[in-house]
């Protein structure tokens, strides 16, 4: 019977499909200590959160295939599955329409104080509108930073609303109608939000560091709902404590889940959230059902 771990909670209807083939094994909460003892008789993984190094998979010599529970490959070692074989899928766009919405809804918070004003009410009482005006999104310039699923869809949402399209990616030579593709500094002086979508690799990690995040405008607004690391954070939270720009959302971090340091809960320009942009039932659902479907596939043909 084929011996199938799972990195954390996934939806029953992925669970069920699992269950009709194999023994499943689910670890919540997975540390390094908790999967170790259970990967010798693993024959594939669906992964959902935590790292799988290459000194962890070694624990694991019968794995064959590890189903991956969203898009991100930066938790994997991916070298060493290349090196033994072992097949790799995604769940291509069953959480793109879940995340590109949650960007969306993070440029609307900042842009309209939303969080401010809910803060300023419930604790002081505050009802002063007039030093609560925000911004529409409409005739604003997004600049997007990787044009894959979910970067196609966060524009045509941006479009609807009226706001102008710039992209960098450097894998693209056009793009759709109604957006212009751009270099990274053209992108960063002239966007008003600008919205994380790429991987993290070598080449993108700090891609945002201190002297590109001082090509931000003043009155700028960041938003990654991609991966931590793509931002210097630490930069980051120095140029929005000088208020050197305008805001900034952040539900991925560098580590996670990060250290909220007393100068970080100073920071009233910035929202975080704890990686939840993929976090509604039917992309969970949909991601966990998919994961499953690929192992019975590969195990029992298709």
């Amino acid at each position: 019977m084929v011996h199938v771990l799972v990195t954390g909670k996934i939806a029953q209807e992925g669970l069920d499909i699992l269950q009709e083939f194999g023994r499943v094994t689910v670890v919540e909460n997975p540390s390094e200590e908790d999967i170790a003892p259970i990967l010798p008789t693993v024959d594939a993984v669906l992964h959902k959160i935590g790292k799988l190094p290459r000194e962890l998979l070694l624990r694991g010599p019968g794995i064959q295939i590890i189903a991956r529970h969203g898009v991100g490959l930066d938790d994997l070692d991916l070298e060493y599955l290349k090196e033994k074989g072992i097949k790799l899928t995604i769940t291509e766009d069953a959480n793109s329409h879940a995340v590109a919405e949650f960007t969306v809804t993070l440029m609307l918070v900042l842009n309209r104080r939303l969080f401010e004003a809910h803060e300023k009410l419930i604790k002081q009482g505050f009802w002063q509108r007039e030093q609560l005006i925000g911004q529409e999104l409409q005739g604003q310039v997004l600049g997007l930073i990787g044009f894959g699923r979910i970067g196609k869809r966060v524009a045509l949402l941006a479009q609807n609303l009226g706001m102008k399209i710039m992209v960098h990616d450097p894998f693209l030579k056009e793009v759709p109608p109604g957006a212009t593709l751009v270099g990274l500094d053209e992108l960063l002086t002239g966007s008003d939000i600008i919205s994380i979508h790429c991987p993290l690799t070598s080449e993108t990690k700090n891609l945002l560091n201190t002297e590109r995040l001082g090509l931000l405008k003043p009155t700028a607004y960041l938003v990654n709902t991609a991966r931590g690391g793509i931002i210097d954070e630490k930069a980051l939270f120095t140029m929005l404590k000088e208020k050197r720009l305008a805001g900034a959302a952040l539900d991925v971090f560098s580590v996670e889940p990060p250290s909220l340091s007393s100068e970080l809960q100073t920071l009233s320009n910035l929202i975080v959230t704890p990686h939840i942009s993929a976090m509604t039932h039917s992309a969970q659902r949909n991601m966990a059902i998919m994961a499953a479907r690929e192992i019975k596939k590969f195990f029992l043909g298709g």
